[in-house]
């Protein structure tokens, strides 16, 4: 566990025991919210719960003062497919060739979205926070178009393409 006083967190105590709090990064410029459920509650009673409406209930119940700030270290890994969340959400079109319009991108009229990839990272100890994400959108084309499988060693550069300056030069032994 990590322990210590904080300075100017936002702090509030909520109806039914529930506990917010906003501990300051980057000057105040970032934070990371805390909510504890309330006596009897489970973290999933605060899930149903929360909706646009309650996150402006607790932010709004912020105020700053002193806290005494205790609770663990934790590194927190996920990866996977954001295709059904995104359907779901109302961009089912995008995935549907012939259907999604990416025209301001590629002439290909069957162009779409054939997946989306999240991986997100996050620790957190006494030096602070470390979090990271990364999305990838692979895009779909029905008809046939050129391609290359690199499955045997090669170069790789990186180049600044306006002066065709070279910027990184590699060999890649092993492509697996």
């Amino acid at each position: 566990m990590m322990s210590g006083s904080i300075e100017e967190v936002g702090f509030a105590w909520l109806e039914g025991g529930r506990v917010v709090a906003e501990l300051p990064y980057g000057g105040q410029a970032f934070g990371m919210v805390v909510v504890l459920p309330g006596s009897g509650e489970r973290v999933d009673d605060l899930i149903t719960a929360l909706d646009d409406g309650a996150w402006a209930t607790w932010m709004d119940a912020l105020h700053l003062e002193e806290v005494m700030v205790q609770m663990p270290k934790f590194e927190l890994e996920w990866g996977g497919l954001l295709n059904d969340a995104l359907k779901a959400m109302g961009m089912e079109r995008a995935f549907q060739p012939f259907q999604a319009d990416f025209s301001r991108m590629t002439p290909a009229t069957d162009a779409h979205i054939s997946r989306v990839r999240q991986k997100t990272y996050m620790r957190v100890d006494e030096e602070g926070t470390e979090a990271a994400a990364a999305t990838s959108v692979g895009m779909g084309f029905t008809s046939a178009s050129p391609g290359i499988t690199v499955d045997r060693p090669y170069l790789l550069a990186i180049r600044e393409r306006l002066s065709g300056t070279v910027l990184f030069l590699g060999a890649i032994r092993d492509p697996r």
